[in-house]
């Protein structure tokens, strides 16, 4: 079948097919969801125990270890890393890309239950979770929340009803809310009294646990009707609560209320938070998997008005919105795909000189682009930065056949004298064969893509896809749209002036001073065309010339490429950043609260900061709060203007100057990657890991490694991930006598942990909510050693009860103990975290490896950088085998295309040209190889060999019909000049906007675009002479 004759005989049945595609096309671009990247599964399950009030070690000893141990045997497993700190236990495992992750993690649950079953029986050892991680979870929006001066009060209304109108939101999956004070009843139970009475602290948690409860008893008849029986205990007052019987005392019931102060109130309040120097409580807000960012914002900030026209003395005040820069992002892509587009247009207009012929070009921008949002639908892809992207760099490529084709038509038109619809016939046909092998490649080089594993694979498939599909429509509108709109659209007379500008003047037309523009392109063409064929003629007898120029020139790069350096991804710049405070361990909250409030001060005076959240007592960020409850921790999230003039790395090191001049604090300012962590849930900074097994050694190692990290050039805010012990007051239980008088070590760390942080007991129901009833002793009665012996820690029943104190089985002794213990393995390690900056990562790798290979390490201690670092490197180095992978593939293709295994190889010589302009576009750029790098090399290795195509098969066309091989050559290779012109013009011109790198989250694809529009600039012209001399030598070898 003649598809052309078949298009140009069947006009409506090309239209309706345009049609239809554009509408379906803009059908599903309206229910695309808009995210700011693809979703990465990350195959990690996480299990999370919580232990309160038990120490790091402890728990690494009874929690920790044991669940490593357990699911060590999960199948598909690629390491086990760990964290255990006060109270809480988290393990990670990580499995290989490509393992199912829900049988993963379900294997894990049974395993983790397995394992529990050698736990403490402890009742406040809770039951271990088991969930899937998920990169992505991360807050799209905080608020900052005030108005309500009572704390207490304020907490209260954001927990019972402002979060759950908040998580009724569309695509809204959780919403978590830091400081303020919760509501709770606290028990304070009167150390003395208890003693009077002979009443312990554990027998008022039990005696809370069994009577504050409601039990479901079954079902009753009675008269025909049936009830529901339930036995009700729960206090419907704080005076029930205080007339519970604990007991009797000299015949007599013995209340709650005789040994406890019970009150309405908050814990002793940790974690204080303000938004721009008010007092605030932090609501941070998280998105459902899948759902559309944007829109889930807006659901949220419409809820958030609906509320303050309730709650009119509530003030909302945004911290962070993620949605901004995405649709910046989004709307910045699209205006560059469109910038993109008419610069293509206006290089058509020039070459092609004229208006009608532009537009049968230009109908296949909008109809291929328009058409791909149909399979981005389908497939379930997402309008992201990264798919936007590879419609933008593909605006460049779609004209591509079309102006192969259309010029070709042209040509059939101007040298037989042939109709405008014969012309569109035989002119596509003839080129037909060599368009469709070009796109292939083009195609073809970004299938390895769809091979990679890990994160890299999964971020650029929509990428390779949406390229792939968009200039596979493009082929399909230049064999079909272009022939049917040429026979219609083209004059004959039109084409034979343009040749022939005389012929103007001959039949009386006037000519307007666009047509005059016109006629002087055309001459400057014709020059173009004949100094073209001189240069040629002279290459071709002087191969060997040509051949020691272009591998000249290729090698004398090669001394550059060390000097631009790889990294993983490059660092996008959102506008956001995160102080972290330390001040020294030990230091009280009050002391941590004044010294933020310098540093709020130091923020507040930065002109180019919109808004400050600030936290007292964690390490509160908008990856989430850790450290909480940690006095001597601070941190401050900044959101800077959205029409600064300054990058957020230039403001950073500004402030960071000012920060450490406050006397006594450890300020560490970095900025927030939005992209980085939305792909693997961190900034993707340098780690280097200690090993070993003494905390205290490695921490001293680590000091010194940090010391001298410090000095390397373009290595920021070194610090270890974890902070020096801390003092402790350690109880030494003399276990003789504590069997002797029947106490348990349990007894004497249940008594501890209820005394000074309380013990949860159970929960008080007010008004459809439940509060937590925390049992403790007040705080001045605890707060001394003195006190705290006499502390009882067990009732011996008799007449009268006997008390055992804990003075009496545990002598106090001041310590130190680790406040975090991290292992990988189920080896410990501490880790010094730093990020590059102004340098390459490759760069500062070495310098790393060099100095760390200089320090002595004491025995049983090793050094590793960060695992995700070596994991996110070995990706990296995949990407290598993906180029040759896609050179190969190219090979196989034209082989059969050309059925030789000589052709390709002429047409592949084109390959190594364009290293000279990649090496020296991104090296004048100051751009390193990255993975978007790589992409755009792939794309470019496509482009080149593009152009190989054009020139080898309208070569071989010409020699079948009786031409000789230089006559072929010197004829074929100034007849495809202007097509491989307009084509690599549009292409690099089309990229043009991206590789200038302006816009929101253009550092991702600035070094993409770079990659190809300096390869395009050197591999184009040096193509045009090195592939036909190739040609020749290839030649002179088959007739020997």
């Amino acid at each position: 079948m003649n598809i052309a004759r078949f298009s140009v005989t069947r006009p409506v049945a090309v239209t309706m097919r345009i049609a239809a595609l554009t509408l379906l096309g803009i059908v599903c671009l309206l229910r695309l969801p808009i995210d700011l990247l693809p979703k990465v599964d990350i195959p990690t399950v996480v299990v999370n125990t919580s232990w309160p009030n038990t120490s790091p070690e402890e728990i690494e000893t009874q929690l920790t270890r044991p669940i490593e141990q357990a699911v060590s045997s999960v199948p598909g497993l690629y390491n086990v890393s760990s964290t255990s700190q006060l109270g809480q236990s988290s393990v990670r495992v990580q499995l290989d890309y490509g393992v199912n992750v829900d049988q993963a993690a379900s294997d894990v649950l049974q395993f983790v239950q397995r394992a529990a079953r050698s736990f403490p029986n402890d009742p406040n050892l809770q039951n271990p979770t088991v969930f899937k991680f998920d990169p992505s979870a991360l807050p799209i929006l905080i608020y900052g929340v005030s108005g309500i001066d009572d704390p207490i009060k304020l907490r209260t209304i954001l927990d019972n009803e402002i979060a759950p109108i908040i998580e009724a939101s569309g695509g809204i999956a959780q919403v978590n809310i830091t400081g303020g004070q919760e509501r709770s009843i606290l028990v304070e139970v009167d150390p003395d009294k208890l003693e009077a009475y002979g009443v312990g602290l554990a027998d008022i948690v039990r005696r809370l646990q069994a009577e504050n409860i409601s039990v479901p008893a079954g079902i009753a008849a009675d008269g025909g009707k049936e009830y529901s029986i339930r036995s009700i205990g729960y206090f419907t007052s704080l005076a029930d609560a205080k007339a519970m019987p604990i007991g009797s005392y000299q015949g007599r019931n013995l209340t709650l209320g005789e040994v406890a102060d019970i009150r309405d109130a908050s814990q002793e309040q940790r974690i204080f938070t303000k938004l721009n120097g008010e007092p605030s409580v932090a609501v941070s807000v998280t998105k459902q998997s899948g759902a559309n960012t944007v829109d889930a914002v807006k659901n949220v900030e419409a809820k958030v008005k609906e509320i303050a026209k309730r709650y009119p003395e509530l003030k909302f005040g945004k911290a962070y919105d993620q949605s901004g820069f995405i649709e910046k992002s989004i709307i910045e892509l699209q205006e560059t795909a469109i910038i993109g587009g008419i610069l293509a247009i206006i290089v058509i207009m020039f070459f092609l000189r004229s208006v009608r012929s532009t537009l049968v070009v230009a109908l296949s921008i909008p109809v291929s682009i328009i058409s791909t949002f149909a399979l981005m639908y389908f497939l379930g892809f997402t309008l992201n930065t990264i798919s936007l992207s590879g419609l933008a760099l593909a605006t460049g490529l779609i004209v591509d056949d079309a102006i192969v084709v259309l010029e070709n038509i042209f040509r059939h038109i101007e040298r037989d004298g042939k109709k405008a619809a014969a012309a569109a016939v035989t002119g596509t046909q003839e080129i037909m064969s060599a368009v469709v092998a070009s796109t292939f490649t083009v195609m073809v080089v970004f299938l390895p893509l769809l091979l990679i594993k890990g994160q890299s694979g999964q971020t650029f498939t929509q990428f390779a896809l949406v390229v792939i599909f968009s200039i596979a429509v493009s082929l399909l509108d230049a064999v079909t749209v272009v022939p049917m709109l040429a026979s219609r659209v083209i004059r004959e007379e039109d084409v034979e002036e343009e040749a022939h500008p005389e012929l103007r003047q001959i039949r009386g037309k006037k000519v307007g001073p666009i047509t005059k523009m016109f006629d002087a392109v055309g001459r400057f063409f014709n020059r173009m065309d004949a100094a073209y064929h001189s240069g040629l003629k002279w290459a071709i007898q002087r191969r060997w010339w040509v051949i020691g120029g272009a591998v000249g020139l290729t090698l004398s790069v090669l001394p550059l490429v060390p000097l631009i350096g790889t990294e993983t991804l490059p660092k996008t710049d959102t506008g956001d950043f995160t102080v972290r405070v330390r001040l020294p361990i030990g230091t009280e909250l009050d002391t941590t609260y004044e010294k933020m409030m310098q540093v709020e001060k130091v923020l507040l005076a930065e002109p180019e900061v919109e808004t400050i959240l600030l936290a007292a007592g964690a390490n509160f960020s908008i990856r989430g709060t850790t450290g909480s409850g940690n006095s001597n921790e601070g941190s401050a999230t900044v959101r800077l203007k959205a029409d600064r003039k300054i990058k957020t790395e230039d403001v950073i090191k500004r402030l960071q100057r000012k920060l450490a001049a406050i006397a006594g604090i450890r300020p560490l300012a970095q900025p927030y990657d939005l992209v980085a962590n939305s792909l693997a849930g961190n900034n993707q900074g340098i780690e280097v890991d200690i090993f070993g097994q003494d905390i205290e050694s490695m921490l001293a190692q680590a000091r010194e490694v940090q010391a001298v990290l410090q000095n390397i050039p373009g290595l920021e805010s070194v610090d270890l991930a974890i902070q020096d012990a801390s003092p402790e007051l350690q109880w030494k239980v003399d276990r003789q006598k504590a069997a002797q008088l029947g106490v348990s070590f349990s007894d004497i760390a249940s008594a501890i942990g209820t005394a000074t942080s309380g013990s949860l007991s159970t929960y008080y129901q007010d008004g459809g909510f439940q509060y937590p009833i925390y049992v403790q002793v007040p705080v001045e009665k605890r707060r001394s050693i003195a006190s705290l012996k006499e502390l009882p820690v067990k009732t011996i029943p008799g007449d009268p009860p006997r008390q055992i104190t804990l003075g009496q089985v545990a002598k106090p002794e001041i310590g130190t103990g680790p406040n975090q213990i991290t292992r990988l393995n189920r080896q410990r390690f501490v880790a010094v975290n730093g990020r590059v900056v102004d340098r390459s990562e490759s760069e500062v790798q070495a310098d790393i490896t060099a100095a760390m290979n200089k320090i002595e390490f004491s025995s049983g201690m090793y050094w590793s950088f960060g695992d995700q670092q070596l994991r996110r490197q070995r990706e990296f180095g995949g990407l290598g085998f993906s180029v040759l992978l896609a050179i190969a593939l190219i090979y196989m293709l034209l082989a059969t295309q050309f059925e030789s295994f000589i052709y390709p190889l002429i047409i592949l010589c084109s390959v190594p040209l364009c290293v000279v302009g990649v090496v020296l576009a991104l090296f004048l750029t100051d751009r390193a190889f990255s993975l978007t790098a790589y992409v755009g090399i792939l794309m470019l290795i496509g482009i080149v060999v593009k152009n190989g195509i054009l020139l080898v098969d309208y070569t071989n066309q010409l020699r079948a019909r009786g031409m000789g091989r230089d006559e072929a050559i010197l004829t074929a290779s100034p007849t495809r000049l202007r097509p491989i012109l307009m084509t690599s013009l549009c292409a690099s011109l089309g990229m043009l906007p991206l590789a200038l790198g302006v816009g929101a989250s253009s550092e991702l694809q600035a070094p993409l675009a770079t990659a190809v529009v300096g390869g395009l600039a050197t591999s184009t012209f040096l193509t045009l002479f090195v592939v036909p001399v190739v040609y020749t030598f290839f030649d002179d070898l088959a007739r020997r």
